[in-house]
């Protein structure tokens, strides 16, 4: 499920040192830096650590390491050490230890991801937030998404992603044109192919509140003026009102509207008004297919949904059921009676498609077919077995699991006790002193971690990087191995 290997790498330990021996019969003796030490005799890499008289651990000398990473010596393997400690500074005199931990083979499952249904395990960057979206030909999802540089995402109706065109500039809005993408922010915009990710024109235009466009005709509402460009044609119409705050273009033409509701459509050089019903706080406006336009309506008891044609008469009303009434932004598909909404609701944002199939006893019958969800989060917690947005750190307790019988004298080991950390390189399972022993995951920018007992001598480990909850499990944890790597005096 995710990309990074999910075994760890196996050796036949007694075998390689065998082959090491017969090859090399002159290996010197280990020196007063070094460690002469013979493994438990098990397939699989080794941890080794640097412990001063009190038990800590002053150094890790190697993580997840193969046998073949050490020095060979004709009756074990050799490990080296400068008596500095992990940061590179001289230790005090003393006696220090040397000990190990042998990990056979563990199985390392990645399960899920939480809070962010935009994340998969080729997620890279990853979507953080979605800041606008729209619908291409054949029902294909395309947002506009925040990530750490803005990129526009296009996926296909069954939500696997196509493609994804990272953008030279942060627009707030995208739309389709039908065959193209226009973005826009406040001071320029730019159409895009889709298909090519070629950059088809850009242009500054200062103070621009909504823009939209239908083949090569551009619409733009900057401060009080309505910008329209036809080919290389530019022209400035009247205004109908002073507080427009929506356009959408036609292949016909030019329908604008206000926050209050108000709608006009353009007819010759002139806007005429609309009766598009009961008025209310206009939330959002998109050009649809067929020459129709969508309303999305605040009114004082609810929101409603609503289809005018190019002549201003009114083919749908639909009263938004309770799961959409948070919804704040819609964009619509220029070949299909087709929507997608953005959906606001506390901490959690929901991107939802749904199509229009057909009209029964004048009542639109439509189904949702696309619906992702991302919650923004500072930490989590787990509830009832499922995760969920925490504002504060919650820390795991260690989990102890039972090992194996230690192979050289076929005796029970003391317990492990086992939590997780993150550093540069990913997450790890480490021994109650610190040490490295399994490496989760190489996601980067690991803000917390949970770790958790499952089942008999199993981990569950939950790794986040503030953007997504990323759930693995550990089924065989038995398979480690202590021993001791002699001393340095």
């Amino acid at each position: 499920m995710f990309e990074h290997p999910v075994r760890v790498p196996v050796l036949a330990i007694l075998l390689y040192l065998l082959a090491l021996c017969a090859a090399d019969a002159q290996e010197t003796e280990p020196n007063a830096n070094q460690l002469l030490f013979l493994p438990p005799p098990i397939q699989g890499v080794i941890s080794l650590g640097i412990y001063d008289s009190d038990g800590k651990l002053v150094r890790v000398l190697k993580r997840a390491a193969q046998p073949d990473s050490f020095k060979a010596a004709a009756d074990g393997l050799i490990i080296d050490w400068d008596r500095t400690d992990g940061n590179g500074r001289p230790l005090p005199n003393g006696k220090y230890f040397a000990r190990g931990v042998m990990v056979g083979d563990i199985a390392i499952e990645g399960v899920a991801f939480h809070l962010n249904d935009w994340i998969d395990s080729r997620s890279d960057p990853r979507i953080r937030r979605i800041l606008s979206a729209t619908l291409l030909p054949a029902l294909q999802p395309t947002v506009l998404a925040e990530v750490p540089q803005s990129e526009v995402a296009i996926f296909e109706a069954t939500g696997n992603q196509l493609r994804a065109i990272l953008l030279p500039f942060n627009p707030t809005t995208i739309k389709t044109t039908g065959s193209s993408i226009l973005l826009f922010d406040s001071n320029q915009w730019m159409l895009i192919d889709p298909t090519s990710r070629a950059f088809l024109s850009r242009q500054n235009t200062p103070d621009i509140k909504d823009a939209d466009a239908s083949g090569n005709r551009i619409v733009l509402l900057t401060g009080t003026r309505i910008e329209y460009l036809d080919g290389s044609k530019s022209q400035e119409l009247r205004s109908p009102a002073e507080d427009l705050y929506r356009c959408a273009a036609l292949s016909s033409s030019i329908v604008v509207a206000s926050k209050n509701g108000r709608v006009w459509k353009l007819n010759g050089q002139e806007f005429v008004p609309i009766d598009s019903g009961e008025t209310g706080e206009l939330l959002d406006m998109s050009g649809g297919a067929s020459d129709t336009v969508w309303l999305l309506v605040k009114t004082a008891q609810m929101t409603v949904l609503k289809q005018i044609d190019s002549t201003g008469k009114l083919l749908r009303e639909i009263e938004l059921p309770p799961e959409l009434q948070t919804v704040t932004r819609l964009g619509a598909a220029r070949d299909s009676d087709a929507l997608i909404f953005i959906s606001e609701d506390g901490q959690t944002q929901r991107v939802i498609g749904i199509r229009f199939q057909s009209a029964s006893q004048a009542k639109s019958i439509w189904e949702k077919w696309f619906d992702r969800s991302l919650t923004s989060f500072k930490f989590f917690d787990l509830k009832d077995g499922k995760v969920v947005a925490s504002d504060t750190r919650v820390e795991s307790p260690s989990v102890f699991v039972k090992p194996a019988n230690d192979p050289m004298e076929n005796t029970r080991q003391p317990l492990f006790q086992l939590s997780v950390a993150a550093d540069g390189t990913g997450a790890w399972v480490t021994d109650t002193d610190g040490l490295p022993l399994v490496q989760v995951c190489t996601t980067k920018n690991i803000k917390q971690t949970r770790c958790i007992s499952d089942g008999s001598n199993g981990l569950r480990v939950y790794v986040s990087d503030g953007i997504v909850i990323e759930e693995y499990h550990l089924p065989n944890m038995e398979n480690l191995y202590r021993f001791d790597a002699g001393s340095f005096d």
